[in-house]
């Protein structure tokens, strides 16, 4: 699963887009334990919802 698949199925799941980086991380999570994303998937979606968090944050 590459991170925009994770971002429709959040959106199927939620009925509205993605905001937040820690709902995301939470599905990642659950798809994780419930086996249906790899360890290595996992770290990977993780790395990408922690750079879209950053890169959205406003500078002064």
């Amino acid at each position: 699963m590459n991170f925009s698949e994770l971002l429709k199925k959040y959106e199927n799941q939620k009925q509205c887009q993605a905001t937040d980086g820690p709902e995301l991380l939470m599905l990642t999570k659950k798809l994780y334990i419930s086996n249906e994303i790899s360890l290595q998937n996992y770290k990977e979606l993780v790395r990408q919802i922690n750079l879209s968090d950053k890169s959205t944050v406003p500078t002064l």
